[in-house]
């Protein structure tokens, strides 16, 4: 099947920190954020329309297929994921490392084709996709042929040993959002969680952290996710009084405005009550929303992204998504485990991470990873940092795969019942 691809050479060496590699140069004159525009040509760039008759390098090459939805719905997202891939080869100096994109359409059947085709061009490791439909769909040819998959997806039911994602998944942002909780003193937590699979997701993964604090999870109230009344939610939470110090509502947009505002009208506030969110807080502009003063969320380091998307403009002329920090970033990995042989998936696993575009990040064996994350509260003049992200993982509690819903204290439910989220494996 004829599919157009281009081929990127990347051209200079990356070196690694003495603990946690790094994923680019760190001497004292050198600026990953700079070097690509100071040197655009680095990049040599081919589009084929038969790529099976392209010579892909020689017999020492390390082979790297990106795939992403660069057509159909998605397009958009695919393409500022290529865009970012584009500027990490600019960044990165590896004579030995090719990189091939192709188009999943956003499909399942697209990523289907996708994969085959990575696959018949001799791949030695996978980049993407983006959605666990995708992931699903390519999971079983690259471990047929034992080739490592760093995905994008952030659906922790795709993700599998030898099948990884480099996403922010909802498990890293709330064990991070709970260590915070628990150093400012509080020891019993509520959360309002929609009533889908995601909502099963984020609770167990709130009941393991808040386990790992030894902290209580008090009450947690699911609502039917197009809901935008929580009044009888917040009334049935709220009986018995509020025997809760912070709450957690892992939501955006007026749906956040409106849970949060339907809680202090009740008198559910702050500094009695901690207002907790996820990384979607930072896409909305809260400093207007009073009830949120003093709340506080997990994010990828602002000061990172803030560079990487003012570099990113610069070369592109627009803003990247959310996700083209981790293109960088997979593109980058896949050049240092290029260029430290060996064996791929004992480089992909090095339990002390690398330091990347998006911060310091690991991947672990059961599919799932952990990024180091700011903390970042709200005031009236806006956002601003109470934590920066860790430079390492030292403190982190160490990754323990197969665990399950085994806990010993439950909390009360709403809107759903107990017994569906009893006994159920902790979805990672």
């Amino acid at each position: 099947m004829l599919k157009k691809v281009s081929i990127f050479f990347m051209c200079a060496v990356v070196c690694g920190c003495s603990q946690m590699p790094s994923l680019w140069h760190r001497g004292t004159d050198y600026d990953p954020y700079q070097h690509y525009a100071a040197d655009k040509k680095a990049v040599s760039m081919t589009d084929m329309t038969d790529y099976s008759q392209v010579d892909l390098g020689g017999a020492g090459s390390f082979r790297v297929a990106m795939l992403l939805p660069l057509s159909g719905h998605a397009a958009s997202t695919g393409q500022s994921m290529k865009n970012a891939a584009m500027m990490a080869i600019g960044d990165i100096n590896n004579n030995n490392l090719v990189v091939q994109f192709y188009d999943t359409k956003g499909t399942g059947n697209g990523a289907r084709v996708a994969i085959e085709n990575a696959l018949n061009a001799g791949s030695d490791m996978i980049l993407g996709p983006l959605t666990s439909e995708e992931v699903a769909a390519v999971s079983t040819e690259a471990k047929n042929k034992n080739i490592p998959v760093v995905s994008f997806s952030t659906a922790p039911n795709v993700l599998q040993s030898g099948i990884y994602s480099l996403g922010l998944l909802n498990q890293n942002q709330i064990n991070r959002i709970i260590d915070y909780a628990a150093s400012q003193g509080r020891s019993r937590i509520a959360a309002v969680l929609p009533n889908n699979q995601s909502g099963e997701n984020m609770y167990h993964s709130l009941m393991k952290a808040a386990q790992n604090k030894g902290i209580s999870v008090v009450k947690v109230g699911f609502y039917a996710p197009s809901s935008m009344d929580f009044t009888d939610l917040v009334t049935q939470m709220k009986s018995g009084g509020v025997d809760f110090d912070a709450l957690l509502i892992p939501e955006t947009g007026n749906r956040l405005k409106a849970i949060s505002s339907m809680f202090s009208y009740y008198d559910v506030a702050a500094p009695e009550v901690l207002f907790l969110g996820t990384s979607v807080w930072n896409n909305g502009a809260l400093n207007k929303e009073t009830e949120l003063y003093g709340a506080a969320y997990p994010v990828i380091s602002l000061k990172n992204q803030s560079r990487f998307a003012e570099k990113f403009n610069d070369l592109f002329g627009e803003r990247p998504n959310d996700l083209s920090i981790f293109a960088y970033d997979a593109v980058a990995l896949a050049s240092m485990v290029a260029r430290q042989g060996g064996n791929v998936y004992e480089q992909i696993l090095r339990p002390e991470g690398y330091s990347g575009m998006s911060g310091s990040f690991r991947i672990f064996a059961d599919g799932t990873s952990e990024h180091s994350m700011d903390i970042v509260t709200i005031s009236s003049g806006g956002k601003y940092v109470v934590e920066y992200a860790p430079s390492q993982f030292h403190g982190y509690p160490a990754k323990n795969v197969n665990q399950t819903a085994g806990y010993t204290e439950m909390p009360q439910i709403f809107g759903k019942s107990a017994a569906e989220l009893q006994n159920v494996p902790v979805v990672y």
